[in-house]
């Protein structure tokens, strides 16, 4: 017995030590020691078959039930009286027969096919993607169009809410930039409402734009927007942090001073910020030629800075110049609490929590 061999095994213990270290209740340990064995599984009453077939029509009429609020169905109904266990049996073979049927009638629709391509030259492929701004309490519907090979933002729009014709403006903007010339491949986009309406989709063909979606729930196959994105909306909180504190957009509604804002962003992000992966140039000076001239500048920067001769030492301490650098008395409660943002985990998270809550 159970008992008597844990005593045998740890024999300094006593049996009620024993009997609670076990996962087994009390009366089961009690049987046990009385030599009573484990219930012995009770036979199956067999199901009629009009019974049987009953049940197999309340499966298909109503697949989602289980076997207790299916038994209680059939009583209600008079259809028969069928066990819980067997109803559940009846389900399982009713699934199989059910799943190898669309299997071989080929029901299932196909998959979406999408091949990843490198964009290899500017203004081979666009993407295009929105995503939301939290701003005082409000939310916004920011859409964004990018070159795919330089990382420029070729269109933006904000709107309160997000429909076909935001995301046909970032469009029209990038048109407007190439000439009326779309994308030498294709345009990339979600499976989002706006970009499968009707609507875009007249305004992709009259200006002769191939459009690919990429798999549904599968954003990483359209990575060069969400990271672009993601970016854009570091930068914006920043931006607009500054000219809040600078009043650049004093007595304007707050919709205007987003689109301000995000106008501003776009142009630092552009023109000013330069990008490891397009070898420490703008995307700017890729989509307007000049990347070559622009690296050769920077390596000749790089070499007179290296060849400067040693600075003189300090006159304030290091923590004075930081400090001070830092011109923390200078700044908004807005402008301080994204900075501080930003050094927490998930920045883009608090301060979109920070927005809901309105606080800045």
């Amino acid at each position: 017995m159970f008992v008597e061999q844990m005593k045998l095994t740890c024999s300094r213990l006593t049996q009620e030590q024993v009997m609670n270290q076990t996962d087994f209740s009390r009366s089961r340990l009690y049987q046990w020691r009385k030599g009573i064995e484990e219930r012995k599984k009770r036979d199956r009453k067999p199901v009629c078959e009009k019974t049987a077939q009953h049940a197999v029509k309340v499966v298909m009429a109503y697949p989602h039930m289980g076997g207790r609020k299916a038994q209680a169905y059939m009583i209600y109904h008079r259809l028969g009286f069928i066990s819980m266990a067997a109803y559940d049996q009846i389900k399982k073979s009713v699934r199989r027969l059910l799943v190898q049927y669309v299997v071989a009638q080929k029901l299932l629709p196909a998959r979406t096919d999408y091949h990843h391509e490198k964009a290899l030259a500017v203004h081979e492929i666009w993407a295009e993607d929105f995503t939301d701004l939290v701003v005082y309490g409000s939310i916004f519907k920011l859409a964004l169009l990018i070159d795919v090979a330089s990382d420029y933002y070729l269109g933006n729009a904000v709107s309160i809410r997000a429909s076909a014709t935001l995301v046909s403006k970032p469009v029209e903007q990038a048109l407007e930039k190439n000439n009326g010339k779309g994308p030498e491949k294709f345009l990339l986009s979600d499976n989002g409402s706006p970009y499968v309406s009707d609507e875009h989709g007249r305004l992709l063909d009259k200006a002769d734009i191939v459009q690919k979606r990429i798999p549904a729930c599968l954003p990483q196959y359209n990575g060069s927007m969400e990271c672009g994105g993601k970016e854009f909306k570091n930068v914006f909180y920043n931006v607009f942090a500054a000219r809040e504190k600078d009043g650049a957009d004093k007595e304007k509604s707050l919709l205007s001073r987003v689109e301000r804002t995000v106008e501003q962003t776009a142009y630092i992000m552009n023109h000013m910020i330069p990008r490891p992966c397009l070898q420490g140039v703008s995307p700017a000076d890729v989509i307007e030629a000049r990347c070559h001239e622009t690296m050769e500048a920077n390596r000749d920067y790089v070499r007179a800075e290296q060849e400067k001769p040693d600075p003189p030492p300090w006159k304030k301490s290091y923590w004075q110049v930081v400090k001070e650098a830092m011109d923390l008395k200078e700044r908004t409660k807005l402008e301080l609490l994204t900075k501080f943002s930003f050094f927490c985990r998930r920045p883009l998270r608090t301060i979109t929590r920070l927005g809901r809550e309105g606080v800045g």
